[in-house]
């Protein structure tokens, strides 16, 4: 179980041209109820959110979010998975600045994009996995998945909107399935198809993608790693002037960790929908640091970049390229087992087809508490 109670100043709450700043709070929690046995695993967590601002009152909101995962082991070789997954939240919620975990607590301190700003959005998705291990090497894994959000546009008179409809919806679906074997203890090579399959049913806009790619991940001395996955991937867009596009999946990862310190970083080509009705992720690029000072504080460096291809519902529909580039530094004390205080700092800059093609700026910085309890009944 976990709590937090955030104070925030952010200079462009509604992400405007002519930004004006406001004073909000924000607190969350996590109640996560765990099962474990000898061949099974299941958890459920419930993480509510409340935000109020001081002027901008029409971007007070609630977030909810339920999300449970099963799996069991059906024989010595074979386990079988399931998840669910169902939010409710405002797209003006936006990618995070970073994110923090203080014991079961995982944060999201800042928020990015105000696309859409007063569109509800309600999602379900959920997804269903198989392992199969050929032998002590090698195996074979099977994920299929699918969902759907639901965006409701509550008001006309805002900067951007995409949707041609008071209301609209997303619907997604992907098939993954992979081979990996291990070379050694420390090294792992793999194959991997995907298939996926989105479609934005206010334009009635239709996107396919099919890839095929070679995985190898290394553990290397000093508690480095890395992995590298890359191939050909197809994309097939309706009302798309080029038609069927060949491209690149690719995805690249490094990491260090040791007891004190906490370095990540990575690279990933890929379409996936936004939390804003109309956009998919192209590129993203993640950098992060995180170091424990002494026994109680910790500091942190956070850099995210994105560039997005979008759907633009101005004039003949199509697609556009908005960027968005947003640095952070936080930090914080632990004051006792179950009590972090911590502090944020995120600067964002935007600027892209779905902003008009003007950069829209904002900053946040965010400080509060987080109260976390491992289990409500300890053995």
């Amino acid at each position: 179980m976990a709590a937090d109670a955030l104070g925030v100043y952010d200079s462009n709450p509604a992400f405007l041209v002519q930004a004006e700043g406001d004073e909000a709070q924000r607190y969350s929690g996590n109640l996560a109820l765990t099962y474990v046995s000898k061949h099974t695993f299941y958890q459920a967590d419930y993480m509510p959110s409340l935000s109020r601002y001081r002027q901008f009152t029409s971007l007070n909101s609630t977030d909810q979010n339920l999300s449970q995962s099963l799996w069991q082991d059906v024989s010595t070789r074979t386990g079988l998975g399931w998840r669910l997954s169902i939010r409710q939240y405002p797209s003006w919620g936006g990618s995070a600045f970073s994110s923090s975990s203080f014991g079961s607590l995982l944060m999201q301190l800042s928020g990015l994009t105000g696309l859409n700003l007063l569109s509800r959005v309600s999602s379900v998705n959920t997804g269903f996995a198989m392992e199969h291990r050929l032998n002590r090497r090698s195996r074979f894994n099977l994920d299929l998945s699918g969902g759907v959000s639901k965006y409701v546009h509550m008001d006309s008179n805002q900067l951007i909107s995409l949707l041609t409809a008071p209301d609209s919806s997303t619907w997604s679906g992907q098939v993954n399935a992979s081979y990996t074997y291990h070379l050694s203890a420390h090294r792992m090579l793999g194959v991997g198809v995907a298939s996926s399959y989105l479609l934005f049913t206010s334009q009635n806009y239709h996107i396919a993608a099919e890839s095929a790619a070679v995985s190898y991940s290394e553990n290397l001395r000093d508690n480095w790693s890395y992995s590298i996955s890359v191939g050909p991937e197809i994309r097939a867009q309706q009302r798309s002037s080029g038609g069927v596009q060949p491209g690149l999946s690719l995805n690249l990862s490094a990491s260090h960790k040791t007891r004190k310190s906490d370095f990540r970083a990575s690279v990933v080509n890929s379409y996936q929908t936004g939390q804003a009705q109309g956009n998919l992720t192209s590129w993203n690029a993640l950098l992060s640091f995180e170091h424990a000072i002494r026994r109680r504080w910790f500091a942190g460096v956070f850099t995210n970049y994105q560039r997005s291809e979008s759907l633009v519902a101005s004039g003949p529909l199509g697609t556009g390229m908005t960027q968005s580039f947003a640095p952070a530094v936080d930090g914080g004390a632990r004051l006792s087992r179950h009590v972090v205080w911590f502090a944020n700092y995120g600067f964002s800059l935007q600027k892209g087809a779905l902003t008009t093609q003007q950069n829209l700026y904002r900053q946040q910085f965010v400080t509060g508490l987080s109260f976390n309890v491992d289990s409500l009944f300890p053995r």
